[in-house]
């Protein structure tokens, strides 16, 4: 247990030390992704240049053009997807405890927590024109990410006669691993989902504890790894 805790720590360590980078899970990179175009999904090869972007179609290479900005002919707007390994670094913002019959209603607690995610995630970009107020079309990229996976994680909560049933006298903050499962969406650089996850208190009171390995709900956010 001890060597999963520094695991944990340094794992989290390393997240809070990286940075947003301007990758695939971002910005459209080069490479392979999934092209929607008349309701058929085909494989296609981005190639970004100074001035524009250059859309291959596999294995055909036909190429469609992108430029920076056009002023008459307007693009077509193009679809793309691709899907990849997730691995981020979560925190619950908060989490939602149901309500324990006769000893507490639902809380809604906030104590520190870290986690390891791990999911497969779909990344989709829009390229689309917009026309500015000098009438010149400049081209713009929207992207939205969806990944799902598990979790797993420390964090710390408060143990008190309360929330032990009166078992102890002592308040503490008592370590907890946590784990679950987290539904992310990723709106550019914003990482926001929502999961439902486990806690264990890694002490001789988890027998006590009126919310050992019992679910709870919460909002999550989240840095890329990967």
């Amino acid at each position: 247990m001890k060597i999963l805790i520094y695991v944990c720590l340094l794992m989290l360590f390393l997240g809070s030390c990286a940075t947003l980078q301007n990758n695939a899970k971002y910005e459209l990179a080069d490479g392979k992704y999934k092209l929607k175009s008349k309701g058929k999904k085909i494989t296609c090869y981005v190639e970004n240049n100074p001035d524009s972007i250059i859309v291959y179609e596999l294995p055909s290479k036909i190429a469609t053009n992108l430029p920076n900005q056009v002023n008459t002919h307007l693009p077509e707007k193009q679809r793309l997807s691709q899907s990849s390994l997730d691995v981020d670094v979560l925190t619950a913002f908060f989490k939602i405890r149901l309500k324990e019959e006769q000893i507490l209603p639902a809380q809604l607690n906030t104590n520190f927590n870290g986690n390891i995610y791990v999911g497969y995630r779909t990344d989709v970009y829009q390229i689309q024109y917009k026309k500015n107020p000098l009438g010149v079309y400049q081209r713009q990229i929207n992207h939205l990410g969806f990944s799902g996976g598990l979790f797993f994680g420390l964090g710390n909560s408060a143990i008190t006669p309360s929330t032990t049933n009166n078992a102890i006298s002592s308040e503490y903050d008592g370590i907890v691993f946590q784990k679950g499962l987290a539904g992310i969406m990723a709106l550019n650089k914003l990482t926001v989902g929502l999961s439902v996850g486990f806690d264990r208190l890694l002490d001789n009171n988890h027998t006590f504890w009126i919310y050992e390995n019992k679910p709870w709900f919460g909002l999550v956010l989240g840095l890329n790894l990967n």
